[in-house]
């Protein structure tokens, strides 16, 4: 999930992306972690993109912006708390999830 520069969602609190498996349940996972926020310490790319690599096995070089995700089907929720004008108005993007081939 790509956030372009300055895209991650606008709020006056936090924002997270929560997985669950295909059955709204916590996937089980090396990191205990269920979830990525803007609490996080997520590390933004050169051009101050951010990168969430939302996959079963953890990406090389990428650890911290990991939310490990099951082999099979799996849901996410994006929350905002405290949400800025841009989402109220229903005129945020939230970025598509991207398959990347290796």
């Amino acid at each position: 999930m790509h956030f372009p520069p300055g895209g991650l969602p606008p709020n006056d609190a936090f924002w997270s992306l929560t997985m669950g498996d295909a059955k709204n349940h916590f996937v089980a996972n090396p990191l205990n972690r269920y979830s990525v926020s803007d609490r996080s310490g997520l590390v933004p790319s050169a051009d101050g993109s951010v990168d969430i690599y939302i996959q079963n096995t953890a990406p090389t070089g990428h650890e911290s912006n990991w939310l490990p995700a099951p082999a099979g089907k799996f849901i996410l929720w994006l929350r905002v708390y405290v949400p800025g004008a841009i989402i109220l108005d229903g005129k945020y993007k939230v970025p598509p999830l991207v398959e990347v081939k290796r």
